[in-house]
C-alpha cells in the first residue's frame, strides 16, 4: 500500500464518505417500496411509486458524489496518478 503523503486529504476523504453512505441507505429506504409500487402497476400505485422514485433520487445523487469525492480525495492522498 502507498504511504500517505498528505494526512489532511485523507481525513477529508473519511470525512466525506461517512455522510454518503447514509445518504444513500436514505434513498434507498424510499426507493425500494417505489419500485415495487412501480412494478404492481396497478393505476394510482404506478404514480406514487413514481413519486417516492422520484423522491429518492435526490438522496442518491447526493450520496454518489460524496462517495466519489472521498474517493478522489484519498487517492489523491497518496499521490497516485488518475490515469
Amino acid at each position: 500500500m502507498t504511504p500517505i503523503r498528505e494526512p489532511q486529504l485523507e481525513r477529508q476523504g473519511r470525512r466525506l464518505g461517512k455522510p454518503g453512505g447514509w445518504f444513500i441507505a436514505v434513498a434507498l429506504v424510499a426507493a425500494i417500496p417505489g419500485a415495487v409500487l412501480v412494478a404492481i402497476d396497478q393505476g394510482w400505485t404506478f404514480v406514487f411509486g413514481l413519486g417516492l422514485l422520484a423522491l429518492a433520487s435526490c438522496p442518491l445523487v447526493v450520496g454518489v458524489g460524496l462517495l466519489l469525492a472521498s474517493v478522489v480525495s484519498r487517492w489523491a492522498a497518496r499521490h497516485r496518478l488518475f490515469a
